[in-house]
């Protein structure tokens, strides 16, 4: 004989569901819930979050210090980062060549 649960709503009638129904139900229900949370972007601020952006620059070494108190690679990369952040209305200058 097959078991099966009974679910009683208010004002309505008694409704069967299969428990091999009900387990599926609820694993589905759970697999949604871990898709929705792993998906979903982590809010933080980012007001002080800079974007690398990609420029085409050189691998040279030669660090230089930007007022962001940041240490750049080059030359190139600083300037590379100093324009997204201009485009992002902030400016940006050079301190100085070397590390910060």
């Amino acid at each position: 004989m097959k078991k099966c649960v009974q679910l009683q709503y208010r004002n309505q009638s008694s409704k069967w569901i299969n428990p091999v129904t009900m387990k599926f139900l609820s694993i589905l229900v759970a697999l949604c819930l871990l898709l929705a949370i792993t998906i979903s972007p982590i809010s933080c601020d980012d007001t002080e979050k800079v974007e690398k952006p990609f420029c085409p620059c050189p691998r040279n070494y030669e660090p230089v210090c930007g007022s962001n108190l940041v240490t750049y690679p080059n030359r190139c990369e600083f300037d590379c980062v100093r324009r997204n952040v201009e485009r992002q209305g902030r400016s940006m200058g050079l301190l100085r060549d070397g590390t910060c």
